[in-house]
Parts: C-alpha cells; sequence; structure tokens
C-alpha cells in the first residue's frame, strides 16, 4: 500500500524561509511547516469537501487549511478548528477571514459540543493523530459526531524519523520526554483502530517523503516550533550539535526523511440480520 508523492510535495518549498525568532513558536511553526501544508492540501483534495458541509479541522495548527475548507464549504458551510496550542489559535483567530470559519483552544480527547446543532461531515486531521495515545477512543468520539454518510480523512507520520530522533537524544533530557510524547504506529495498526471504533475504513496508503531543510538552524527553528516549543536546542553541547551537524549534514542541507499514512473511514453498515438471499 505505496505510492510516491507527487514532485511538489517533495520539494523544498520553504528552503528561502527568512530566520525566525526561536521564542515565537506559533509564527515559527506556520513558517517552517510548509511541507505539511503541501501535503495537507492534497488531503484535502482527496476528502472531496462539499459545498454546505460541517467539517472539523482536528489539530488545526495556524489555520492555513482550516481556511482553505471555509472556502470550498461555501456560506452555507461551516467549519471548526481544534487545537490544544492557545498560541497557535491565537494566531489562527487573528489571521480568520471566513465568517462561516471559528477556532477553539481543544484537545482531540475533549471535543465538547462541536456538534450541537448537526451532526460533523467531514473530519479532517492534517499531521495530528502521531500524537494522540489512545487512537481508537477518539476515533470512537468522532464516530459519535458524524453525519451517517459523513466521514473521516487522517494523514499521520507512522514512525519517527531517524534524523530527528538523533537531535531530540541530544538534547537529554528534555528531548527524551518529546520522544516518549509521540505515539507512532504504522497502517496496520491503524487500520485495526478503525475497526474496532466501528468505522469502516475505505481507503488506506503508506507513502514515504523527503523535506530538506537549507540549514541547521532551519532544522532545529522547525523541531522547537512543531513540538510546541518544548525542544530546545539551547540543551545541545556545541560540541555535540558540530558532531551532529558534520554527520547528517548533506552539502549544508539536512533532508528529513519519513513515513507517513493517510486513510478515509465512514461508519460501518450495521448487520443486516436475517436478510434472506
Amino acid at each position: 500500500m505505496s505510492c510516491g508523492l507527487p514532485r511538489s510535495l517533495d520539494a523544498d518549498a520553504d528552503a528561502t524561509m527568512p530566520a525566525i525568532t526561536l521564542s515565537h513558536a506559533a509564527h515559527a511553526y506556520r513558517r517552517g511547516s510548509l511541507w505539511q501544508k503541501g501535503r495537507g492540501e492534497r488531503l484535502i483534495e482527496l476528502a472531496g469537501v462539499r459545498r454546505g458541509e460541517l467539517v472539523l479541522d482536528l489539530g488545526c495548527g495556524t489555520g492555513g487549511l482550516t481556511q482553505q475548507l471555509a472556502e470550498l464549504v461555501g456560506p452555507g458551510g461551516r467549519v471548526v478548528g481544534i487545537d490544544p496550542d492557545e498560541a497557535r489559535i491565537a494566531l489562527a483567530r487573528d489571521t480568520a477571514v471566513a465568517p462561516n470559519l471559528e477556532f477553539q483552544v481543544g484537545t482531540a480527547e475533549a471535543l465538547g459540543d462541536i456538534a450541537r446543532d448537526r451532526p460533523v461531515d467531514l473530519v479532517f486531521s492534517n499531521f495530528v493523530f502521531h500524537w494522540i495515545r489512545d487512537k481508537r477512543a477518539v476515533l470512537r468520539q468522532l464516530r459519535g459526531m458524524l453525519h451517517p454518510a459523513g466521514r473521516i480523512v487522517v494523514q499521520c507520520v507512522s514512525s519517527l524519523p531517524v534524523l530527528v530522533a538523533e537531535l531530540s537524544h541530544l538534547a537529554d533530557p528534555s528531548g527524551e520526554k518529546i520522544l516518549r510524547d509521540f505515539a507512532f504506529e504504522d497502517a496496520a495498526a491503524l487500520a485495526h483502530h478503525v475497526e474496532g471504533a466501528g468505522l469502516q475504513l475505505i481507503r488506506l496508503e503508506e507513502q514515504q517523503g523527503t523535506h530538506v531543510y537549507p540549514t541547521l538552524d532551519a532544522l532545529l527553528t522547525w523541531w522547537r516550533a512543531t513540538t510546541h516549543d518544548r525542544f530546545d536546542p539551547r540543551a545541545i553541547e556545541p560540541a555535540a550539535l558540530a558532531r551532529f551537524a558534520e554527520q547528517h549534514g548533506e552539502g549544508g542541507a539536512f533532508p528529513v526523511h519519513e513515513t507517513f499514512c493517510w486513510f478515509e473511514a465512514r461508519i460501518a453498515p450495521a448487520p443486516a440480520w436475517g436478510r434472506r438471499g
């Protein structure tokens, strides 16, 4: 179950991004996660968003993809973006322009009354499920919010890229704690959770991709931002960081190779008891 990514998604789209102050994690995340955004745009295409739908963007970050979803559902639809990072939600709200769009601080495990008025037509989640420990419980909760004809579309990383694992180990103990926060699972495990949550797996693909960070600073900035400012490169001894750069740098650049999955799921049909042939 694999296929190559289009070149436009593998390309180093943010190789010329400007220098970023490390303390502004939300801004750094928005500027440094363009590769995630590109793959998320492809996921939007696969989701087949329709006018008038109610969409939940689970783990919306700073809201770039959420705004695209709002444009697609139109004025008759509604999009709710949820993220636990208050700084990212604040940035999303500051830059939101669509009247059918709202952002809330929240976690996947406690979604509240998002579907208070009507069931959700589409749950969209881009590069978030690898942070969720109990995926089956979250999927069960999402199933309960879903319209009978609705769908869940998820993209997530299957395993920790070797490069960032080594980088995190250098920042012990903070880096070790970050690694324990992740909950990577492969395609087979994800399929098992989907079915165990009472959902029907429609499509699942496992893919490989590479993103090239043009400098060591760009790599450190991205990893600090994507871990919600928990990874602190200042915890790494300069000599150890220099050895890391010498071992892994390719012409000054740092390629991060990863394996990730995307899947679509719907509510499983009820058994047809007593059906006659």
